[in-house]
């Protein structure tokens, strides 16, 4: 296990590569695996993604040699087994320092054998009087990100979103097709099977499950009573107010959360055409969305930012969930923190590109569903400001469609902003506009 967590944790943090497509293709690759090895390398290989800048400043005050100097391996080694020795007890020190030496070996960097071994024994010896002094070791972000989110939103409230991208929840999100049973009725299904259930903070079709179930095997999937999604990601649909009848384009569908969400709400009239722009984007949605039994449904592959010129003028609602920097959901992929803040201005024309495009899509009077899952206001309020302004659309009040403990003066202006550590939701925008 501890090998497969080097190859991820190495291909994420020196190579710019995803952690859950790595985590899962390990998963694919060694199906014999049981549930507490799989765990294992769950914890390990995230665990030390998230925690890399605290482990690296602990590993600075115990290492002669800087780690900017290292080797990728020994780096990757190090901090596998640093973050054995801080956050996971039921692994002995001895035996953790014993593994990392044999994994340096395994990778090729035997001949830094003793050097794995002093440092690791240092840090042992000292684990208990490390001092955390400064915000980003302590949320353990990288600076630039601390400090722009501190500029955002100040310091309380950045130190706030830090710690809730700590928190490990590990719970699943389940939304009800109310079309097929009801919450209360699936409910009942989950307390059969001793599965335990809360329900959701904001969103009545929504259930929480506390650990993470083979979602396969629970009742309902093939019947496609229920779909994976988080509440915040079930705001742009509920604040489109769609209804039966209506056509909808949803511009950027992958994985199909979004699509699904607005065939419950369809309840089978109207139309919906959902796209992204790549094949094997396109096929996931096409899966997802299979399950749940709808005919009145269109996937295509299609890039957002080109003009439909066939389907202009025609829908009565556009959802634009546009790529971005995806600062709202560190919690669930920590990787993105250390690259957050590298393209936002190349993303912000990207979506005001999309935007130009899909709102074209509108009939007069049409609304048009604007969202992200970034807490970075360059991508949301000053695009929000900049539709506004050249794409003739106004704001409307999202109130009338939001609960109650939801409603502020952002949302009457037609925005809202989830923000971790404030509201139990990854962070997520939304804004609602429509077209004159």
């Amino acid at each position: 296990m501890r090998e497969c967590a080097y190859h991820i944790v190495r291909e994420t943090l020196e190579g710019g590569e995803h952690s859950d497509k790595l985590f899962h293709a390990y998963l694919r690759e060694h199906p014999s695996a049981d549930a507490r090895q799989k765990s294992f390398l769950k914890r390990l290989s995230y665990g030390t993604i998230e925690r890399c800048p605290e482990l690296d400043a602990r590993l600075r005050e115990v290492s002669v040699l800087p780690l900017e100097k290292m080797e990728p391996s020994v780096r990757t080694v190090l901090r596998l087994a640093m973050y054995e020795i801080v956050y996971m007890d039921q692994v002995p020190v001895p035996v953790s320092c014993n593994e990392a030496a044999e994994l340096a070996k395994r990778v090729g960097a035997g001949k830094y054998v003793s050097f794995v071994n002093g440092v690791l024994r240092n840090a042992a010896r000292k684990r208990e009087d490390f001092q955390i002094k400064e915000d980003k070791i302590r949320f353990c972000l990288p600076g630039e990100l601390m400090d722009h989110l501190a500029a955002q939103y100040g310091k309380k409230t950045a130190r706030k979103i830090g710690a809730a991208f700590l928190e490990r929840k590990g719970t699943v999100t389940l939304h009800i097709d109310t079309n097929k049973i009801s919450v209360e009725g699936f409910g009942r299904a989950l307390d059969e099977r001793g599965i335990s259930w809360r329900p959701g903070f904001y969103m009545k079709d929504a259930i929480l499950l506390e650990q993470t179930p083979d979602i396969t095997s629970l009742p309902g999937f093939r019947e496609g009573w229920f779909f994976v999604q988080d509440e915040s990601s079930m705001l742009p649909v509920l604040c489109a107010g769609i209804r039966p009848g209506d056509l909808v384009a949803d511009v950027c569908g992958a994985p199909g959360g979004k699509a699904m969400h607005a065939l419950v709400r369809l309840r089978g009239q109207g139309h919906l055409i959902t796209r992204d722009v790549s094949r094997a984007k396109t096929e996931r949605i096409r899966e997802n969305i299979g399950r749940l039994g709808y005919e009145n449904v269109t996937c295509e592959c299609r890039d957002a930012t080109v003009e439909d010129v066939e389907n202009c003028g025609k829908m009565d609602v556009v959802l634009a969930d546009v790529p971005c920097s995806g600062i709202g959901i560190i919690g669930r992929k920590p990787e993105i923190k250390y690259h957050a803040l590298e393209h936002t201005e190349e993303l912000a024309a990207l979506q005001q590109k999309i935007c130009q495009a899909a709102v074209k899509l509108l009939r007069p009077g049409g609304v048009f569903l604007y969202s992200t899952c970034t807490i970075n206001r360059r991508e949301n309020e000053e695009n929000v400001q900049w539709m506004e302004e050249h794409l003739g659309l106004r704001r409307e009040s999202l109130d009338e469609f939001l609960p109650e403990v939801l409603r502020n003066k952002m949302t009457e202006q037609g925005m809202l902003q989830m923000l971790p550590g404030l509201q139990e939701s990854d962070g997520f925008f939304v804004a609602r506009l429509r077209r004159g």
